[in-house]
């Protein structure tokens, strides 16, 4: 199994394990019918939402086995006299083992940037009650954008970035609040 293989199943278990809490965190949602009787209450969106996650994890994670299985076939394997180099089945192709620092090792199993898309994400929930749903969003949106963004392309994307992010959340926040009637948080702005 290759580095990036592992990286791809490693990140299809986290989505799979956290669908799996979202989910169960869903349960203790109070319930609240905006529209009466009709099957759309607070806890339906949510738990919408951790059953289409868990089910793409679960599609991501069949895909990464399947991808791995196919390729066991052109397996690379370590030569018997050198354990510094990893070469392929027919020993056509030999490369040097993965050397450097401990963060260096440790990026190629667990990417910088899901490390700090988390970072993001602890922060953006902190926030969210405290300054509100708004500015918590705007700003949660433009750090996972700038973080996602290629870095010499960022110049060239950053005007639609940030108006991108206050358009999408103050668009949610007021479609949420006035057309489904499920109160989010205003914060300072409120």
């Amino acid at each position: 199994m290759t580095s990036d293989s592992k990286k791809e199943l490693g990140v299809g278990i986290f989505f799979l394990a956290l669908s799996v809490a979202y989910m169960l965190g869903t349960l203790n949602i109070s319930t609240f019918t905006p529209f009466g009787n009709r099957g759309l209450d607070s806890r339906s969106v949510p738990q919408l939402i951790g059953f289409l996650v868990f089910v793409l994890s679960s599609v991501h994670v069949i895909q990464v086995l399947l991808q791995v299985k196919k390729s066991k076939k052109n397996s690379v394997e370590p030569v018997a006299g050198n354990k510094d180099q990893v070469c392929d089945t027919d020993e056509v192709i030999c490369i040097e083992s993965p050397k450097g620092s401990i963060i260096a090792r440790i990026d190629t199993v667990v990417p910088l940037k899901l490390i700090l898309s988390l970072l993001y994400l602890v922060i953006y929930v902190a926030a969210y009650q405290g300054i509100g749903f708004i500015i918590s969003s705007t700003f949660f949106l433009m750090a996972e954008s700038f973080l996602l963004v290629k870095r010499e392309e960022r110049k060239r994307w950053t005007v639609f970035i940030i108006l991108f992010s206050i358009g999408a959340s103050v668009f949610i926040y007021f479609i949420f609040t006035k057309y489904l009637s499920l109160f989010l948080p205003s914060g300072i702005l409120g």
